[in-house]
């Protein structure tokens, strides 16, 4: 692993300009023995080698920009102009050299108006090679609106508009810079070049999630869709933006169309998780309550969850009578979420009342009772407890859970409550005993469920 990074790290150092075999020879033995020292977390000598091989070799970009760092934490700024300037002059027409040259230019520029000149012109020289650079215009584009000089920056911007190379998503970036939101004419430019590319490139997926972003953001959700839709009608595995076109869709009220769209992604992928989040909200809002759920199900297995989530919706299968559904989920969840009580219980109960698993449920309820820390309070909880004790042959410890269950339903569960309490009366037959307590308790039931 050593040998890999000095490797690499040698080869980072030296890959430079021409200079004498013998003196580059030493510089790859020092910088070899700076990265030996820095793996030992000897920083002292590390720096005594790295500012040996700069010596041997001083136009090596990496290793000046390192002596000029430590030059700065030492407070030494003129040492540093002295670096970072040498080694512009020794790569003029190196972009990433100019950019460290500017770069530390600006950030000496606060109260030095020079040193921001100087920037702007190491940068401005590097124009006629690098019209369309993305990086080169955003540093000059910022340099010139710290000078106040927004006509130069305009200037730029206007000139790489003209470019047949430029690039749209870079053009809205300058634009924010420059423009007024609902700026028209600068809008209706925008708008243009984007329809071109898309003519040009409807295939590429990163045209048109930034073309279909442009017209979203400034309120024109049909130019949006239809952005995607031509991408998607050309490139039929962009699944990811047949996703997007799917939510727009939805989102314009067009709902049975962003169904449809989301449902054939599904169809190819199911674990797109996003189509699933959207369709268990469109599901959701338009009350088709077991659709929601199992997209919300979906969701879950894929891209996992909080606990309240698995808890809420493992708990909504299982009062659904979906105990097969709501153990598959909360099998995920608990073996992402192990140490939560909730979890573990929802999970027992699901297993017991699915036929598939309710051999194991006991043992789940066992380990869940040992996760807790506290007693329990949920009614859910306590009447699966007494379920699993009531089928292992456990009758005091089941009558023991279910009476605990009862005494907690709260008052708006009394269709719960009435339920519990018939389950302990039919115990108590079963075992003949306390035949007058079961009468009343189901005398009681009977009034609730009134």
């Amino acid at each position: 692993m050593h040998c890999g990074r000095i490797t690499v790290g040698i080869l980072y150092a030296m890959t430079f300009v021409v200079v004498g075999a013998e003196d580059l020879a030493h510089a790859r033995r020092e910088y070899a023995k700076a990265v030996l020292s820095a793996v030992r977390n000897d920083d002292a000598q590390r720096i005594s080698h790295e500012e040996a091989a700069r010596i041997a070799h001083p136009t090596a970009g990496f290793l000046v920009s390192r002596s000029a760092s430590r030059a700065l934490e030492a407070g030494d700024v003129k040492s540093a102009s002295t670096l970072y300037r040498e080694l512009a002059k020794a790569h003029p027409d190196s972009l990433n050299t100019q950019f460290l040259y500017a770069d530390f230019l600006r950030s000496q520029s606060k109260d030095d108006d020079f040193a921001l000149r100087l920037a702007v012109e190491a940068l401005e020289g590097m124009l006629p090679m690098h019209q369309a650079q993305p990086e080169l215009l955003e540093r000059l584009l910022r340099l010139y609106e710290q000078q106040g000089k927004r006509e130069k920056s305009q200037a730029l911007y206007d000139a790489y508009m003209k470019l047949p190379q430029a690039d749209p998503a870079v053009a809205a970036k300058f634009s924010l810079t420059l423009h007024d939101i609902d700026d028209e004419k600068n809008r209706s430019q925008l708008d243009t070049m984007y329809r071109n590319r898309m003519e040009q490139s409807p295939r590429d997926p990163i045209l048109a999630r930034a073309a279909s972003e442009h017209f979203r953001g400034t309120n024109r959700l049909d130019e949006a869709i239809s952005i995607l839709e031509v991408h998607t009608k050309a490139a039929a595995s962009s699944l990811d933006l047949r996703v997007r076109l799917g939510i727009l869709q939805i989102s314009n009220k067009r709902s049975e169309q962003g169904e449809k769209t989301l449902l054939d992604v599904l169809d190819i992928a199911p674990s797109q998780y996003l189509a699933h989040q959207a369709l268990a909200k469109l599901y959701t809002n338009q009350e088709k309550i077991e659709a929601a759920r199992h997209h919300r199900a979906e969701l879950l297995k894929t891209r996992g969850g909080e606990i309240d989530e698995f808890r809420q919706l493992g708990q909504a299968w299982i009062e659904a009578n979906e105990a097969r559904r709501a153990r598959l989920l909360l099998e995920k969840a608990v073996f992402h979420h192990p140490k939560d009580v909730g979890l573990a219980y929802l999970y027992a109960i699901a297993s017991q009342r699915d036929p598939e698993t309710q051999k194991t449920a006991f043992a789940l309820f066992e380990a869940a009772a040992k996760l807790s820390t506290e007693p329990i309070t949920e009614p859910l909880y306590l009447l699966g407890s007494a379920e699993a004790y009531w089928n292992a042959g456990k009758a005091e410890r089941a009558e023991s859970s279910l009476r605990q269950a009862i005494k907690l339903y709260p008052p708006d569960q009394k269709k719960d409550s009435a339920a519990a309490m018939r389950l302990l009366a039919s115990w108590w037959q079963q075992q003949n005993k306390n035949a007058e307590a079961a009468k009343a308790l189901i005398q009681r039931a009977e009034m609730m469920e009134k």
